[in-house]
């Protein structure tokens, strides 16, 4: 078949049909949850102006690349949930062709075409590619680089370099573990191309391109550094490194089928067949045997060095230090590696109806990770409540928010009153802790005096803090108020209080 003079296959057609299933899989329910706090977050910094982006960013871990990106996507198609989501949508979609070209460059067009598919069906990157998170970009910018990387080391050309030096500064820039990927590749580097004989590019310029990345990426390495030294939070629990290969592949059972095709990578079997007696079913039996080979070792080390850099780095630096930078979502971009690992595991299968069967139980257990995503409520419901109180507010009212500090900026993301305002009880989180409980008191009747009615908005994820505010709640306002009215949503409660009568 042709189209514009150019002959289509039947790996085009199916990758166009896997590129189409991945963007029906990021684009339903996009906006059925709220926005959570890290989104919001997201859509109120990118609403700034790019200097005040910088200024913001340059106090947290994240670098700002995915802010700028959002600031023009929200001028063009605005700020409400669906919007802000869309974008992570078109850099998870992007992913989908871009996972297959490194496929196919690295092994071939089936393996391609395979990593694709598991991409595109992936719950764990369908999740991350429907929130206004950096995520997704992170992924399709590691598979950018990486390709550039393998274009690089079969011939260095200037169109190779220069696509190496954009995709690998936007990836450092869109989140500070992309530092992972030098690390990656310079370790296959070390350990396979310097040790061979045979080279097709010169070192030279390998060093010229590591060290263009490095001084563009520079103005933010103070802010690492800075970001890192100032970090006190809990160490790691042990079983995260396992959890992390979990939410790769959606499942228990995906991960063992995951584990058994990954080590099916390195091996290709070859059937020998001898004479057949049938007459002597024993020997008969002898007379077949397999032969068993290595193959394409230095492409599978790239792709094992690629998935446990961004693992074991990150974790061993979690769990040795208080600098807790691993999250499965931090390290999404490696599930790209093990989705080929897998792909050449499948394309290792000799046999047809045994390869459909594996590639028809991983769609099978993909498909259940995927409709019990869909099914199940992971983010907090701000939206629908401050839905109610909004349908409910008399003008007036105070709305006063505790869930761990800083959460009213959600809350007043989604109001459509201009006569209230949701505002932090306390103002800040440590604050609960750092003041005696006559102070918090004073502070909560000072917020309330006046209003006949308030509306305390508390979350239900740290029950012992909890426990904590309502009693303090209780102390202040039950000796003039009472609860009129209590409603229960995912991570919130919502209660009324009115004068008494």
């Amino acid at each position: 078949m042709e189209f514009a003079g150019r002959r289509i296959t039947k790996y085009s057609l199916a990758l166009l049909a896997i590129i189409l299933l991945g963007l029906v899989l990021r684009v339903y329910h996009l906006a059925a949850q709220s926005l959570w706090w890290d989104e919001v977050f997201s859509a109120l910094v990118s609403t700034q102006a790019l200097p005040r982006i910088v200024s913001i960013t340059s106090t947290d871990i994240h670098p700002p690349l995915y802010y700028f990106l959002l600031h023009y996507w929200e001028d063009l198609f605005g700020t409400s949930d669906f919007a802000v989501r869309s974008l992570s949508v078109l850099f998870g979609v992007g992913a989908i062709p871009m996972i297959y070209v490194l496929g196919r460059r690295l092994f071939d067009e089936e393996v391609g075409i395979v990593s694709a598919l598991i991409l595109a069906v992936s719950s764990f990157n369908i999740a991350y590619s429907q929130e206004a998170r950096m995520y997704s970009l992170l992924v399709l910018l590691a598979l950018l680089s990486m390709y550039f990387f393998v274009c690089f080391l079969e011939r260095s050309t200037v169109l190779t370099s220069l696509g190496y030096i954009l995709a690998t500064t936007l990836l450092v820039y869109s989140h500070v573990l992309g530092l992972l990927m030098l690390v990656a590749q310079n370790a296959y580097l070390v350990t396979v191309v310097l040790l061979s004989k045979k080279r097709t590019f010169r070192l030279r310029n390998w060093i010229i391109l590591e060290a263009t990345v490095i001084a563009l990426f520079s103005p933010w390495i103070p802010i690492v550094i800075s970001s890192a030294s100032h970090a006190v939070k809990p160490l790691l629990e042990v079983d995260t490194f396992v959890q992390t290969f979990m939410d790769y592949s959606g499942s228990v059972q995906l991960l063992w089928l995951f584990v058994v095709l990954a080590v099916l990578s390195l091996f290709t079997f070859s059937k020998i067949r001898g004479p057949a007696n049938w007459k002597e079913p024993a020997k008969a039996l002898e007379s077949y045997s397999w032969e068993i080979r290595l193959s394409n070792l230095k492409n599978l080390f790239l792709l094992a060095v690629w998935l446990l850099t961004f693992n074991i780095i990150p974790y061993v630096v979690s769990r040795v230090s208080s600098y807790h930078i691993y999250l499965s979502k931090y390290v999404i971009a490696a599930s790209a590696a093990l989705y080929i690992l897998v792909a050449k595991g499948i394309r290792n299968i000799n046999y047809k109806y045994a390869k459909l069967t594996v590639i028809g139980v991983m769609l099978v257990l993909s498909a259940a990770n995927v409709q019990a995503y869909y099914g199940t409520t992971t983010k907090p419901q701000a939206r629908d409540v401050m839905s109610y109180i909004d349908g409910n507010a008399k003008s007036g009212d105070v709305v006063l928010v505790y869930s761990g500090g800083s959460d009213a900026m959600i809350f007043n993301w989604y109001n459509n009153r201009t006569d209230l305002t949701a505002k932090d009880f306390p103002a800040n989180y440590v604050d609960l802790w750092s003041k005696s409980a006559e102070q918090n008191i004073k502070e909560l009747t000072s917020d309330v005096a006046g209003h006949n009615r308030v509306w305390i908005i508390s979350t239900t994820e740290h029950e012992y803090t909890v426990d904590l505010i309502k009693a303090l709640y209780a102390k202040t306002l039950n000796a003039s108020y009472e609860t009129t009215d209590s409603k229960t949503y995912f991570r919130y409660d919502v209660h009324l209080y009115e004068t008494r009568a």
